[in-house]
């Protein structure tokens, strides 16, 4: 197709327009496609961020939650006894009381010297320090079930936590004892009896006597 003379340079106008319109639209959808990234870069940063203020949130409710259960499992020790120093002459009580409302044949015990008490898993820190007296425990029995209700008393009566270390149940020579009611086993036990020695509430507790 032949074009006119001076059509060409009639065109020169529309033709520059047209690649003028092609450069806008093109420089128009880079800068569309950029800030469109940078949207989406600003909106992750922000999903990342709240989510990163909801971890934070929830690991700070889980240390509350914890510290308001340690803290309850530490009033229950004190209110127990087991904070503070060993109280030897009240065990010895609870223990002559349980042999008589149990009415228990005999009750032979031994009370070790108190040393740190060695259980894995279970530190102390400079401030807090875990004890444990052995007791060697040597029980006559008519049932089994004697020895259960006898270190559930203990639990409950001593100002100490009872940890039972070894058990061992024998069964006596009928013949060697006298007939009627007589002990058929014999318990022989290992237990650490456990205080905690709190080093701050000590010296609080000296701070504030009168």
């Amino acid at each position: 197709m032949k074009l006119e003379q001076g059509t060409g340079k009639q065109l020169l106008g529309p033709i520059a327009i047209a690649l003028g319109l092609a450069a806008a639209g093109a420089a128009a959808l880079y800068f569309s496609q950029q800030w469109l990234a940078r949207t989406a870069a600003a909106e992750k940063a922000l999903r990342a961020e709240r989510v990163a203020m909801q971890e934070k949130f929830a690991r700070a409710t889980e240390e509350e939650r914890e510290i308001r259960e340690k803290l309850a499992a530490y009033n229950q020790l004190v209110e127990r006894g087991i904070v503070g120093e060993e109280q030897r002459l009240d065990w010895v009580d609870a223990i002559a009381q349980i042999k008589t409302e149990r009415k228990l044949f005999e009750v032979k015990y031994s009370i070790e010297p108190q040393r740190a008490l060695d259980l894995p898993g279970v530190k102390g820190t400079p401030d807090v320090e875990f004890r444990a007296s052995r007791m060697r425990l040597e029980l006559p029995l008519l049932h089994e079930g004697d020895l259960f209700v006898f270190l559930g008393d203990l639990s409950r009566a001593l100002r100490s936590h009872v940890l039972v270390r070894s058990c061992s149940i024998q069964r006596i020579d009928r013949a060697a004892v006298d007939r009627g009611l007589s002990p058929r086993l014999r318990a022989d036990c290992s237990l650490d009896l456990v205080t905690i020695r709190d080093q701050r509430r000590t010296e609080a507790a000296a701070r504030n006597k009168p």
